[in-house]
C-alpha cells in the first residue's frame, strides 16, 4: 500500500480520535509496525497535517486544527501571494488583486517572472524568493505605486510547506504607508531644522567675525564717549567701555563674560527691567527706560537705560546698551518737586485765606446794601460786588490752573470720559449723544475737565439747548473731535475772543484753561459753528496722538 494511502488511513483514524493517539495506538489499530507508523506521523507533522504534544514520556499525535489556506488569505488585510517551489503562483488574496488591479485568472498558474507582476519584482526579489524556499525568511521595505494609489509596504518572504509536504513561499505585503510618511516628514523636519541651525551658526559666526574686525575702531569710539556702553549677547557683557566701568564701579575684566544680573541683585527688579525692555524692543525696535542699579560698592544709583539690537530683525544676535548715571538729575527733580509741592501748599493756604477775606467783604457789602443809600453809593456797592465776584472767580481759576501739566499725559477713552460726566451730573432735559466708540487720544488727564467746561458753557450760555453731540472725523493727517450743541451759538466776531483770558463773558477763563490743557499734547481747539444754530468746537488731534481700540 502506498504512502499516501497509509497517510489517509492515519488521517481518518486521528479524525475519529480528536484527543490524539500515541505511535503505539496507531500501530495497533492500523496493523502497522511501530517504525512505519512513526515515519508517517512525523511526515504528516512536518507537512503541517498533524501536530504533536508530549504527555509525560508519551508523544500524542492529533490532526492540525487549521482553516483552509484560501480562508486564511481572505481574513488578512495584508497583500498575500503564495508560490510553489518553482515560483508558480498558487494563491492570491483579494487585497493583493485590488491593489495590483488583477484577477485570479490573470495570475494563478503562471510563473511570477513571466506574469504581469514581473515589472514589480526585480531580480533581487526573485533571488530572495529562492532564499525563502531554502528556509530563510527575508524582508524589505518597498515602495509600490499603482495608478493614484501610492503606498509603502513591509514585504516579507516566508518559507511554507503545502499539505503534500512540498516546499512553497509566501509573499506578504504589510501596508506601512502612514508610518513611512510620518517617518519621511520627521526626516524632512530634521533636515530643515538642521539647515536652520547651520544657518544660525553661520550667522553667529559672521556676527562674531564682524565684531572682531571692527574691534579696534569700536574700542576707540566706546572709550571716547562719556556714556556707559556695553555689547551684550544673551544678556552677557561681551564688550564694555571705560565709562561703563566708572558708572558701575567694576573693571572691564570683572564685567566681561558676566550676566547683567550682576547690576540687579533684586530678582523682581531684574525681571521687570528685562520684561519691559523686551516689550519695547518688540513694539519700537529700541528700549529706553529708567531704573535703579547697584554699583560694586553697594551704592544704589539712578540710571537711564537704552537698548538697541545689532540686527533689528534678529535681536537675539545681540544688543548694544547705553547707561547714563542720572542720580544727580533725579535728586534735582525730587528737590524741584518738593519745592513745587511746598509752593502749591502755600498757594492753597493763601487762596483759602483770600477766599475767607472775600467772604467777609461780601458780608459787609451785603450789610451795606440793606442800608438806606443814595443812588450814587448803591452804584458803588454794585461795582464793588462785581469786583469781589471777579476776584473770587480768578482765585478759583488758579485752583484749576495749578494742576495743568502736573500729571503725565495718558490715553483717554473719549466715550468713557463722557459716560463719567453723564453719571456724575444732572443734565436735565438736555440729551448727550457720543459717537466716538473705541477712540482714545493721548492728552493731559485734565481733558476730562475740558469736556465738563464745554458742557457747562452749553448749559449756562447756550440758550435753549436740548441736545449735545460728540463725534469724531478722521482726516489725512489728524483726527478731529467735534463737540456741538443746538443752542444760540457764538457770534462771528467773538469766536477767537472766547479763549482769551481777559474775556469777561463768564466763559473766558474756562475756555482759556481748556485751550491750555489741550495744547500740552499738541491738540488745537477752535469754534467753527454757525451763529444762531449752535456751537461747534473742533479739537484737532495730531497723528500719533489718537488710536482706536476694540469695543
Amino acid at each position: 500500500m502506498g504512502q499516501e494511502s497509509e497517510q489517509n488511513r492515519i488521517r481518518s483514524l486521528l479524525k475519529d480520535n480528536p484527543k490524539g493517539l500515541t505511535i503505539e495506538d496507531v500501530s495497533k489499530k492500523l496493523s502497522l509496525n511501530r517504525a512505519t507508523a512513526a515515519k508517517y506521523l512525523n511526515s504528516m507533522m512536518i507537512s503541517g497535517q498533524a501536530e504533536m504534544r508530549e504527555l509525560g514520556r508519551a508523544k500524542i499525535f492529533y490532526l492540525s486544527q487549521r482553516l483552509p489556506l484560501i480562508n486564511l488569505l481572505s481574513l488578512s488585510s495584508d497583500l498575500i501571494l503564495i508560490l510553489d517551489r518553482d515560483l508558480f503562483i498558487q494563491e492570491v488574496n483579494e487585497p493583493f488583486l485590488t491593489f495590483f488591479n488583477q484577477t485570479k485568472e490573470d495570475l494563478k498558474g503562471k510563473k511570477i517572472e513571466h506574469s504581469c507582476l514581473a515589472s514589480w519584482f526585480s531580480d533581487d526579489y526573485l533571488a530572495s524568493l529562492e532564499q525563502a524556499l531554502a528556509g530563510t525568511e527575508v524582508s524589505y521595505d518597498v515602495h509600490f505605486g499603482s495608478g493614484l494609489d501610492d503606498r509603502y509596504f513591509k514585504m516579507k518572504m516566508i518559507p511554507l510547506v503545502f499539505e503534500s509536504g512540498s516546499h512553497a513561499v509566501g509573499i506578504i505585503l504589510e501596508d506601512i504607508s502612514e508610518m513611512k510618511r510620518y517617518q519621511l516628514e520627521l526626516e524632512e523636519g530634521i533636515r530643515e531644522r538642521t539647515a536652520k541651525l547651520q544657518t544660525e551658526v553661520e550667522q553667529h559666526k559672521r556676527a562674531e567675525m564682524a565684531l572682531r574686525e571692527n574691534d579696534a575702531v569700536l574700542r576707540s569710539m566706546l572709550d571716547a564717549t562719556p556714556v556707559g556702553v556695553g555689547l551684550l549677547v544673551d544678556r552677557v557683557f561681551k564688550k564694555v567701555n571705560n565709562s561703563l566701568c566708572d558708572i558701575t564701579g567694576y573693571t572691564a575684566k570683572e564685567l566681561t563674560g558676566r550676566n547683567t544680573r550682576i547690576l540687579y541683585p533684586d530678582d523682581n527688579e531684574y525681571s521687570r527691567i528685562n520684561q519691559e525692555l523686551y516689550n519695547l524692543l518688540g513694539e519700537k525696535g529700541v528700549g529706553m527706560l529708567e531704573s535703579r542699579m547697584q554699583r560694586k560698592d553697594g551704592t544704589i544709583i539712578d540710571v537711564s537705560l537704552s537698548v538697541s539690537p545689532f540686527d533689528p530683525k534678529n535681536p537675539d544676535y545681540g544688543v548694544t546698551t547705553t547707561i547714563m548715571d542720572i542720580t544727580e538729575r533725579k535728586r534735582a527733580e525730587d528737590a524741584l518737586k518738593r519745592a513745587g509741592n511746598e509752593v502749591a501748599l502755600l498757594t492753597s493756604i493763601t487762596r483759602h485765606d483770600i477766599l475767607n477775606k472775600l467772604t467777609v467783604l461780601r458780608g459787609y457789602i451785603g450789610y451795606m446794601k440793606k442800608q438806606e443809600l443814595t443812588d450814587k453809593f448803591a452804584e458803588i456797592l454794585k461795582k464793588e460786588e462785581a469786583v469781589a465776584d471777579l476776584i473770587a472767580k480768578r482765585i478759583m481759576f488758579t485752583r484749576d490752573y495749578k494742576d495743568v501739566g502736573v500729571q503725565p499725559p495718558d490715553w483717554i477713552d473719549i466715550a468713557d470720559a463722557f459716560r463719567t460726566i453723564r453719571a456724575t451730573r444732572d443734565l436735565g432735559p438736555v440729551s448727550l449723544q457720543v459717537k466716538a466708540s473705541g477712540l482714545e487720544i493721548y492728552a493731559d488727564p485734565l481733558i476730562k475737565k475740558v469736556f465738563s467746561y464745554l458742557i457747562d458753557n452749553s448749559l449756562q450760555h447756550g440758550g435753549k439747548v436740548t441736545g449735545i453731540r460728540v463725534s469724531a472725523s478722521k482726516r489725512t493727517d489728524c483726527m478731529v473731535l467735534m463737540y456741538e450743541d443746538n443752542g444760540r451759538g457764538i457770534p462771528a466776531d467773538e469766536k477767537e475772543k472766547i479763549f482769551d483770558r481777559e474775556y469777561e463773558a463768564d466763559t473766558g477763563l474756562e475756555l482759556f484753561l481748556s485751550r491750555e490743557i489741550l495744547a500740552i499734547t499738541g491738540i488745537a481747539i477752535a469754534e467753527t459753528g454757525t451763529p444762531d444754530r449752535g456751537v461747534r468746537f473742533e479739537m484737532t488731534v495730531p497723528k500719533g496722538s489718537y488710536r482706536f481700540t476694540e469695543t
